[in-house]
């Protein structure tokens, strides 16, 4: 007799961004379909994602350039417009790095390319309306590239705990100058990082827990001591090189050079974590805003920190944009260049019920 499952959390049910998750397995692995039929659904997907960025962009405050460059030298701004985008394409790829670990960790080696082709469909997926569209397309993906369910749910797990624990350290850069004593509470993150470190099996038995919790399919294999390490520096080290892109923006807007460098890392990590652990507010969208422009005022004017704070987010999302399109268009040339495609995960005679592995 096969046993039951294991009792469900009561309150895992009235998560209404997870109601979806018990489908997803299922949808990733659709009927292997005609190759002409599954070229227009790749098309469909790409224009959909397309024109999805063109109405994000467009709802972007592109007026900030104009008071960016209002405030300086045109030569001088767009030095340092330049810069802080290039800040944030080094980070945003050291976060990449952080995640390609964690896969590369629970299963068996995924060639380069093939790896990149998964994460940015994932992350550039994002900008469509729902979770849905964006996991499906990431999960069916990940299966065509050899990937199970269980691994990519497993990574997601891990690294989403890695990217909240080091992103609340990294903002103590900020946390002590904006809340003073009361930033005792990031420093909870602080130690958790170090624990960590000291003992990365706690990482693994968080995830397979949540995972159990949520009735979802995990790795078979755990990351090992070595690779959850290296991920926690490649995340960190995303955290500093993307909060410094704030840095530019702030010191065009008048804040003194010295004193807001290690300021701006802080509040742009502590923010955007604070924005992620917001569950119910897609990509953060207000809440990061706000915690920035809160922490800025430090240095700045609160008008110029909120300034300062809309350049970011124009700035985050056109590095997004444009680093997501150049590493999957790479990521597809070298593809289409190298071996045969690997075989698909393979599917069950018999769809699994909910919560089996």
């Amino acid at each position: 007799m096969k046993p039951a499952d294991p009792p469900r959390a009561p309150w895992l049910s009235r998560l209404p961004r997870l109601s979806w998750l018990p489908r997803l397995s299922r949808l990733s692995r659709l009927p292997r379909l005609p190759r002409p039929v599954k070229r227009a659904l790749v098309a469909a997907f790409a224009v959909a994602v397309a024109v999805a960025i063109g109405w994000t962009m467009s709802r972007l405050d592109w007026s900030v350039v104009g008071v960016l460059f209002a405030r300086r030298d045109p030569g001088e701004m767009a030095l340092l417009l330049g810069g802080s985008l290039l800040a944030s394409t080094a980070g945003l790829s050291l976060g990449f790095l952080a995640w390609r670990v964690v896969l590369l960790e629970l299963g068996p080696p995924v060639s380069g390319p093939r790896v990149v082709r998964i994460f940015f469909v994932g992350f550039l997926s994002k900008y469509l309306p729902g979770r849905v569209p964006g996991m499906v397309a990431t999960a069916k993906v990940a299966s065509v590239n050899g990937i199970t369910f269980g691994r990519l749910m497993t990574t997601a797990a891990l690294v989403m705990s890695l990217v909240l624990l080091s992103g609340f350290t990294v903002g103590l850069l900020a946390g002590v100058q904006l809340l003073g004593a009361r930033a005792a509470w990031l420093a909870g993150a602080a130690v958790l990082i170090v624990l960590v470190l000291v003992r990365p099996q706690l990482v693994n038995q968080g995830s397979a827990l949540l995972l159990r919790l949520l009735r979802r399919p995990a790795a078979a294999k755990a990351a090992s001591v070595r690779g959850v390490r290296l991920a926690v520096a490649w995340q960190s080290a995303s955290w500093v090189v993307t909060g410094l892109h704030l840095w530019p923006l702030a010191v065009a807007m008048g804040a003194p050079a010295s004193r807001s460098l290690l300021l701006c890392v802080g509040a742009f990590t502590l923010a955007t974590s604070v924005g992620i652990a917001a569950v119910f507010i897609p990509d953060g969208i207000g809440v990061r805003e706000a915690v920035l422009t809160a922490a800025l005022t430090v240095v700045l004017p609160a008008p110029a920190a909120a300034v300062v704070a809309l350049a970011s987010r124009l700035i985050s999302t056109v590095s997004e944009v444009l680093l997501g399109a150049a590493a999957l268009a790479v990521a597809e040339y070298l593809i289409r260049r190298g071996p045969a495609d690997p075989p698909e995960v393979p599917r069950p005679a018999v769809s699994p019920r909910p919560g089996s592995g």
